[in-house]
This record gives C-alpha cells, structure tokens and sequence, in this order.
C-alpha cells in the first residue's frame, strides 16, 4: 500500500490533471495566485513576464495583482485559442483556465526563494559593474546559488503548464509541441509588453 500511495504521490507532482480539473483546479489555482501574489507584494519582487522575475519601479499592490493575472490569463488564452484550432475536441474554457491556474502553484515556492535575505540583497546589487567587483559583493554567490534551486521550480510550473495544455485541449505529437511553445515564449513577449505598461 505505501508503494502504491507513494506512487500516486510522484505521478501527482508530475502530472496533477490526471485528478484535478475544471472548478476545483481554478479555486485551488486562484487561491495560489492569493498567496503568490502577497508573497511578491512583501519581497518585492516581481512578474515581468511568464519566464521574466526581479525587481521593479512600480511597489504599488494593484501591480504586482496585475502581474499574477495577466502570467495567468495571456498563455491560458492563447491554449485556448491554439486547442480551437488545432484540437478535435470540445473544449471547456473553466478546464484550460482552472489547470493553467493550478499548474502555477509552484511559484509560490519560487516566491518564498525570493523572500530570503540573499536575495533580497541580490536584487539591490548594481549589475553594471565590472564581474570582478560584482562577484565581490557580500551574498552575491549565495543569491545567484539560490536563484539557481529556485528556477526548478519554474521549470515545475512550466511541465504543469504542459501537461495542463496537453489534459485540458486533449492534443499530442506536434500540435501539442508547437501549440505549447508558442504559447509559453510567445506569450512571454505579450506578458512583458502589457506587465510593463504598468511601470
């Protein structure tokens, strides 16, 4: 029994959408993006785009909800608009927004990475200078260390991100691949351009 349960666990954290989708995805999704976002408001640290995080001149806590919504909204669009055209199945829209919801829960994680005192340090060092004199930087290593743990979790939300697509608008092979990287690094230059209106 526990090697079965353990098991269940593992296939879990790779791909949730096998249990949870639709309303209970979204609540669970929305909840996280609460927490995300409040985490972010008290480090300081923000979403310029999906793959695009650090410091920002807006501290203003409208900007940082912004960020989290539009992180969420602009690639669970673009999932919806690609499984339209290339699925051949009905697609619920509350299916891709709640599993694209849920599959950014590991940013909350990222988040928290971001609230220790290396990084916080990390975000007011001046990367202008020479490399020399910024690797001289008290908790420099520390922080580009911990930036480094903290982007697996990145990559966690990124194959949630996919698996949700794959679940959510029932595609495989290429239309999968290509539809998912569009999505993603497309949709990362769209998050830029609309989070940095904020600014």
């Amino acid at each position: 029994d526990r090697v079965v349960m353990k098991k269940q666990w593992l296939n879990f954290l790779v791909n949730p959408f096998e249990w949870i989708a639709g309303g209970q995805a979204l609540g669970w999704g929305l909840l996280g993006m609460v927490v995300s976002t409040v985490i972010c408001y008290l480090s300081g640290w923000h979403y310029h785009g999906l793959l695009h995080f650090g410091p920002a001149p807006n501290p203003a806590w409208w900007c940082y909800a912004v960020e989290h919504l539009v992180v969420w909204i602009v690639p669970a669009v673009l999932f919806y608009l690609g499984g339209l055209i290339l699925s051949r199945s009905r697609i619920r829209v509350i299916d891709v927004l709640g599993t694209v919801a849920f599959a950014q829960l590991p940013f909350i994680f990222m988040n928290l990475f971001n609230m220790l005192p290396p990084m916080q340090n990390l975000a007011k060092i001046d990367m202008n200078v020479p490399p020399m004199e910024l690797m001289a930087q008290p908790g420099f290593l520390v922080g580009i260390w911990l930036s480094l743990i903290g982007m697996i979790f990145l990559v966690w939300a990124l194959v949630w991100m996919f698996k949700a697509l794959k679940v959510s608008c029932n595609l495989k092979g290429y239309p999968l691949g290509i539809l998912y990287c569009v999505a993603v690094f497309g949709g990362d230059i769209l998050c830029r351009y609309l989070i940095g209106l904020c600014y």
